[in-house]
């Protein structure tokens, strides 16, 4: 389908509001981590996020926003949506500790999300801990507000 034949959903008026609070020192994300005491290969993670999260058809959408500020910004399906570009594997920071990984967390949650794309990125953090890892998810809050999309996070789980 083509640009101009594209379902384009609007944003809700909350959601557009959150949007348009986006500024460099003002990163409308939400971030949660899970800490798990064994290792998760990426590959699970993977089809563990491609069923449940992206059964959720925002998490395949993006946001565009229109050059002029009057009209209303929309989703849209994202014809290149890919999910390698939405899960990222990282080293463990040393020295693997709790301080470590929040310092991590922190210098995330300090970088904006790429516009072009969904908005969302999950990073797999392996060797947290003794034999652990961790899972870093950012989510923008334009997709929904922070209990939805904690509730989304914990489907995660089981």
């Amino acid at each position: 389908m083509d640009s101009k034949n594209r379902l384009r959903i609007p944003l809700s008026p909350v959601d557009n509001a959150w949007l348009r609070m986006e500024h460099a020192t003002n990163l409308m994300m939400i971030t949660g981590f899970f800490i798990f005491d064994q290792p998760i290969e990426m590959s699970r993670v993977k089809e563990l996020i491609g069923r449940r999260l992206l059964a959720y058809r925002r998490f395949r959408q993006r946001v565009v926003q229109p050059t002029l500020t009057w009209l209303p910004s929309y989703w849209e399906d994202d014809p290149h949506f890919d999910i390698n570009s939405h899960i990222r594997r990282l080293a463990r920071p040393e020295p693997g500790n709790q301080l470590a990984l929040q310092e991590l967390v922190n210098d995330l949650m300090s970088t904006p999300l790429d516009f072009s794309k969904p908005l969302w990125q999950i990073h797999l953090v392996e060797g947290y801990g003794d034999n652990g890892c961790a899972l870093v998810c950012r989510l923008h809050h334009s997709i929904a507000d922070g209990i939805a999309l904690m509730r989304i996070l914990l489907s995660l789980t089981d």
